[in-house]
């Protein structure tokens, strides 16, 4: 029980403590950002079948 209890609670904090924060803009302004911050870009979408 405790080692749910623990597995639980660090779960928890890990989906509160996210470090990635999304970037708003244009396709071509997140590959220029990417590019000078020498990162990859990940596209995200979502479409209703």
């Amino acid at each position: 029980m405790k080692k749910f209890l623990t597995l639980a609670l660090v779960l928890a904090l890990a989906s509160i403590a996210s470090a990635q924060t999304w970037f708003k803009g244009t396709l071509d302004e997140a590959v220029a950002k990417a590019k000078s911050d020498h990162k990859l870009v990940l596209v995200d979408f979502y479409s209703y079948t």
